[in-house]
Protein backbone atom coordinates (compact mmCIF):
# COMPACT_ATOMS: atom_id res chain seq x y z
CA UNK A 1 0.00 0.00 0.00
CA UNK A 2 2.32 2.75 1.11
CA UNK A 3 4.48 1.90 -2.49
CA UNK A 4 1.57 1.98 -4.78
CA UNK A 5 2.38 5.56 -6.05
CA UNK A 6 6.26 4.42 -7.26
CA UNK A 7 4.44 1.17 -9.34
CA UNK A 8 2.02 3.71 -10.97
CA UNK A 9 4.49 5.72 -12.07
CA UNK A 10 6.91 2.89 -13.38
CA UNK A 11 4.19 2.01 -15.70
CA UNK A 12 3.63 4.97 -17.58
CA UNK A 13 6.70 7.42 -17.49
CA UNK A 14 6.26 10.69 -18.40
CA UNK A 15 8.93 12.05 -20.45
CA UNK A 16 10.78 9.58 -22.91
CA UNK A 17 14.38 8.84 -21.69
CA UNK A 18 17.24 9.97 -24.19
CA UNK A 19 19.35 7.16 -25.71
CA UNK A 20 22.86 7.81 -26.13
CA UNK A 21 24.75 6.69 -29.28
CA UNK A 22 26.04 3.91 -29.49
CA UNK A 23 30.32 3.92 -29.22
CA UNK A 24 31.46 3.47 -32.83
CA UNK A 25 28.51 5.03 -34.91
CA UNK A 26 28.53 7.59 -37.58
CA UNK A 27 27.20 10.20 -34.71
CA UNK A 28 29.97 9.93 -32.31
CA UNK A 29 32.45 10.42 -34.78
CA UNK A 30 31.22 13.21 -37.12
CA UNK A 31 30.77 15.48 -34.08
CA UNK A 32 34.10 15.57 -31.89
CA UNK A 33 33.86 17.70 -29.17
CA UNK A 34 34.76 21.39 -29.73
CA UNK A 35 35.65 24.36 -27.35
CA UNK A 36 33.45 27.60 -26.98
CA UNK A 37 34.34 30.35 -29.27
CA UNK A 38 34.84 32.13 -25.67
CA UNK A 39 38.02 29.55 -24.45
CA UNK A 40 39.59 29.51 -27.87
CA UNK A 41 39.47 33.55 -28.08
CA UNK A 42 40.69 33.48 -24.34
CA UNK A 43 43.74 31.42 -25.33
CA UNK A 44 44.81 32.97 -28.54
CA UNK A 45 46.72 36.08 -26.36
CA UNK A 46 48.01 33.39 -23.96
CA UNK A 47 49.36 31.37 -26.67
CA UNK A 48 50.97 34.36 -28.61
CA UNK A 49 52.66 35.58 -25.31
CA UNK A 50 54.12 32.41 -24.75
CA UNK A 51 55.51 32.00 -28.48
CA UNK A 52 57.13 35.67 -27.84
CA UNK A 53 58.68 35.30 -24.68
CA UNK A 54 60.34 31.71 -25.95
CA UNK A 55 61.83 33.54 -29.25
CA UNK A 56 62.91 36.85 -27.08
CA UNK A 57 64.81 34.50 -24.67
CA UNK A 58 65.99 32.49 -27.10
CA UNK A 59 67.15 35.68 -29.40
CA UNK A 60 68.51 36.74 -26.31
CA UNK A 61 70.66 33.61 -25.07
CA UNK A 62 71.85 33.33 -29.04
CA UNK A 63 73.54 36.91 -28.64
CA UNK A 64 75.15 35.78 -25.26
CA UNK A 65 76.56 32.84 -26.99
CA UNK A 66 77.79 35.43 -29.84
CA UNK A 67 79.19 37.85 -27.88
CA UNK A 68 81.17 35.03 -25.63
CA UNK A 69 82.75 33.78 -28.29
CA UNK A 70 83.49 37.55 -30.42
CA UNK A 71 84.87 39.82 -26.74
CA UNK A 72 85.80 42.60 -29.06
CA UNK A 73 82.41 42.91 -30.35
CA UNK A 74 80.97 42.67 -26.77
CA UNK A 75 83.32 45.30 -25.71
CA UNK A 76 82.13 47.80 -27.92
CA UNK A 77 78.76 46.89 -27.65
CA UNK A 78 79.66 47.63 -23.79
CA UNK A 79 81.25 50.88 -24.73
CA UNK A 80 78.03 51.97 -27.00
CA UNK A 81 75.29 51.27 -23.94
CA UNK A 82 77.87 53.18 -21.60
CA UNK A 83 76.99 55.95 -23.67
CA UNK A 84 73.63 55.50 -24.30
CA UNK A 85 72.93 55.24 -20.63
CA UNK A 86 75.36 58.54 -19.99
CA UNK A 87 73.02 60.72 -22.33
CA UNK A 88 69.92 58.90 -20.93
CA UNK A 89 71.06 60.00 -17.63
CA UNK A 90 71.11 63.40 -18.72
CA UNK A 91 68.09 63.89 -20.40
CA UNK A 92 66.26 62.34 -16.96
CA UNK A 93 68.04 64.92 -14.94
CA UNK A 94 66.84 67.73 -17.30
CA UNK A 95 62.88 66.10 -17.23
CA UNK A 96 63.80 66.20 -13.27
CA UNK A 97 64.48 70.42 -13.63
CA UNK A 98 62.23 71.15 -16.16
CA UNK A 99 59.59 69.77 -13.42
CA UNK A 100 60.61 71.43 -10.47
CA UNK A 101 61.12 74.48 -12.68
CA UNK A 102 57.17 73.82 -13.63
CA UNK A 103 56.60 73.20 -9.79
CA UNK A 104 57.68 76.39 -8.65
CA UNK A 105 56.27 78.46 -11.18
CA UNK A 106 52.41 76.84 -10.14
CA UNK A 107 53.48 77.50 -6.53
CA UNK A 108 54.31 81.24 -7.24
CA UNK A 109 50.60 81.20 -9.45
CA UNK A 110 48.74 79.88 -6.36
CA UNK A 111 50.74 82.64 -3.96
CA UNK A 112 49.46 85.24 -6.63
CA UNK A 113 45.80 83.83 -6.25
CA UNK A 114 45.67 83.98 -2.94
CA UNK A 115 47.26 87.39 -2.83
CA UNK A 116 44.23 88.53 -5.39
CA UNK A 117 41.96 87.08 -2.53
CA UNK A 118 43.17 89.02 0.22
CA UNK A 119 43.73 92.24 -1.83
CA UNK A 120 40.87 92.59 -4.33
CA UNK A 121 37.79 90.22 -3.20
CA UNK A 122 38.30 91.40 0.49
CA UNK A 123 37.42 94.74 -0.09
CA UNK A 124 34.93 93.87 -2.72
CA UNK A 125 33.13 91.71 -0.22
CA UNK A 126 33.37 93.96 2.78
CA UNK A 127 31.95 96.69 0.44
CA UNK A 128 29.19 94.54 -0.22
CA UNK A 129 28.23 93.78 3.35
CA UNK A 130 28.27 97.70 4.36
CA UNK A 131 25.69 98.03 1.33
CA UNK A 132 23.83 94.85 2.64
CA UNK A 133 24.03 96.51 6.57
CA UNK A 134 22.74 100.04 4.81
CA UNK A 135 19.72 98.65 2.64
CA UNK A 136 18.83 96.44 5.74
CA UNK A 137 19.11 100.11 8.31
CA UNK A 138 17.19 102.07 5.55
CA UNK A 139 14.62 99.63 5.60
CA UNK A 140 14.17 99.44 9.12
CA UNK A 141 13.92 102.90 9.67
CA UNK A 142 11.21 103.67 6.36
CA UNK A 143 9.38 100.59 8.43
CA UNK A 144 9.91 102.47 11.76
CA UNK A 145 8.95 105.86 10.16
CA UNK A 146 6.61 105.06 7.75
CA UNK A 147 4.86 101.76 7.07
CA UNK A 148 4.06 101.10 10.97
CA UNK A 149 2.52 104.62 11.28
CA UNK A 150 0.24 104.04 8.04
CA UNK A 151 -0.65 100.63 9.47
CA UNK A 152 -1.57 101.95 12.64
CA UNK A 153 -3.55 104.36 11.38
CA UNK A 154 -5.61 102.10 8.91
CA UNK A 155 -6.27 99.92 11.64
CA UNK A 156 -7.86 102.82 13.55
CA UNK A 157 -9.86 103.29 10.13
CA UNK A 158 -11.07 100.18 10.39
CA UNK A 159 -11.92 99.89 13.85
CA UNK A 160 -14.18 102.52 13.34
CA UNK A 161 -15.86 101.62 10.25
CA UNK A 162 -16.41 98.08 12.00
CA UNK A 163 -17.53 100.04 15.02
CA UNK A 164 -19.83 102.21 12.74
CA UNK A 165 -21.01 98.96 11.03
CA UNK A 166 -22.05 97.34 14.06
CA UNK A 167 -24.05 100.88 15.26
CA UNK A 168 -25.83 100.69 11.77
CA UNK A 169 -27.17 96.57 12.22
CA UNK A 170 -27.73 97.08 15.64
CA UNK A 171 -30.29 100.20 15.26
CA UNK A 172 -32.54 98.34 12.24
Amino acid sequence: MPYDHLDASADTPSEPVPQLPEPGTAEQESSPAELSPGLGASRLPAIIAGVAAVVILAALIAIGVLLFNHPQTAAVLRDIFIVLLGVQSMIIGLLVVAMLVTLIYMALKIYDLTQFVEDELRPMLSRADDMMRTVHSRTVFISDTAVKPVIGVMGYVSAVKSIIRSFNRSSR
